[in-house]
């Protein structure tokens, strides 16, 4: 009763989530530790409605339940992702820490960001 609640407001991937979960009769926390990630992940996209879950989450997820990364990307509102640039595992390592990190030192990690493609672009003498 308590799931079948939880979809009348939830994002278009917690009402999946929920639904999988019923259909293949198992927990949030059993889906969590099956792809692989932290039991409260999968828990704060059904509490937290607005958030966005990070890539890593996604590729997990797809990868878990069979379900094509695409698919998880447009129900997780993750917009302007290609399977290939998601699946480069250092792009995913940089997102995963970006996610985990307070917000001024994503700042700081932005402006460190905009440093080295500055140095990228700038012709070197």
């Amino acid at each position: 009763m308590y799931k079948k609640r939880l979809i009348q407001n939830a994002s278009p991937l917690a009402r999946w989530l929920i639904e999988y979960s019923l259909q293949e009769e198992i927990t949030i926390t059993e889906l969590s530790r099956r792809a692989g990630l932290s039991p409260g992940s999968l828990r704060s996209i059904l509490k937290y409605p607005e958030r966005v879950p990070a890539l890593e989450t996604c590729l997990k997820l797809a990868k878990a339940t069979g379900k094509p990364v695409e698919e998880i990307f447009e129900m997780a509102r993750v917009r302007g992702m290609h399977v290939p640039d998601a699946v480069d595992p250092g792009r995913a390592t940089l997102l995963r820490i970006y996610d985990d990190l307070p917000l001024p030192m994503r700042n700081m990690l932005i402006r460190l960001a905009k440093v080295l493609e500055a140095s990228v672009s700038t012709p070197q003498q």
